[in-house]
């Protein structure tokens, strides 16, 4: 395994320590910093993730028109590996959560057509897909073209993280009409989609309600994700209890036993690479 040194990746992001309490905290399991992505590493990510995109185009898959996906770009590009490994962003995740170190779960592309042709997100967690014995799960979500409100930039339920009401729901009109039904009944605090610069970063618990409007601008929105999750995690001792679960923990998670480490060759530590 092949580990970044470009200094601007490694460089130490500057998080205070009110900016983890927010976080944290039982507040709002997502943040949204600025200038994550150095300014000056931007445009070759975006180059490679298009161009590492069209490469893995035949296993790309179309969300309900909403976005589109393709993952773990890391393993076949240079550049988008050194992101992905960087200790800058995987330093960012591990002091939200709150853990020693993270390791890596998958990252993905995330393409909204423009023009609306790029459906509303519905809202849903992502912890419904996630196949990890921890409450230590984390996605940054990057776009790397300046990102308006009305391109579909994430909105988020402050708080939802501590609930897993909607966990056995898939992203679909279904969790979307759920959650919605929830925030209205139980009042909850949606914190409102916000204009991103390219490079700009959300970081989100995996069971933070979270959704996306449409994009009505001309250009594509791309975007960028790398989740995380808490080095010392384990696979569950039950097997997966709906369909993508397990199709993730055997795809992401290759020879993983349950009750063991989730640490295999698809899910490196990043803080500490050795362990």
């Amino acid at each position: 395994m092949v580990f970044n040194t470009r200094f601007a990746l490694a460089e130490e992001y500057d998080l205070c320590q009110s900016q983890v309490d927010e976080y944290q905290n039982n507040v709002n399991g997502h943040i949204l910093l600025r200038n994550v992505i150095p300014e000056s590493e931007i445009a070759e990510l975006r180059t490679s993730v298009l161009r590492t995109h069209e490469a893995l185009k035949h296993e790309e898959e179309d969300f309900q028109k909403a976005f589109r996906i393709t993952q773990n770009l890391w393993e076949i590009n240079d550049t988008v590996r050194a992101h992905v490994l960087s200790k800058r962003y995987a330093g960012i995740a591990a002091k939200l959560l709150g853990c020693r170190d993270v390791r890596i779960y998958h990252d993905l592309t995330f393409f909204k057509e423009g023009l609306g042709k790029g459906k509303p997100t519905p809202w849903h967690q992502d912890g419904h897909y996630w196949p990890l014995d921890t409450e230590g799960c984390i996605t940054l979500w990057v776009p790397l073209i300046d990102c308006p409100v009305d391109m579909g930039p994430m909105s988020f339920v402050s708080g939802s993280h501590l609930n897993k009401n909607a966990e056995h729901l898939p992203i679909s009109d279904e969790s979307d009409e759920y959650i919605r039904n929830l925030v209205e009944k139980e009042n909850l605090s949606v914190a409102p989609a916000q204009h991103m610069n390219a490079g700009d970063a959300t970081f989100h618990s995996c069971w933070t309600y979270h959704a996306a409007a449409s994009n009505t601008t001309d250009r594509t929105r791309i975007a960028f994700a790398v989740a995380y999750y808490d080095a010392d995690a384990k696979v569950p001792v039950q097997p997966p209890n709906n369909e993508r679960r397990a199709a993730n923990l055997a795809r992401w998670f290759p020879g993983a036993v349950p009750g063991g480490p989730a640490a295999t060759e698809k899910n490196p530590a990043v803080l500490c690479p050795h362990d």
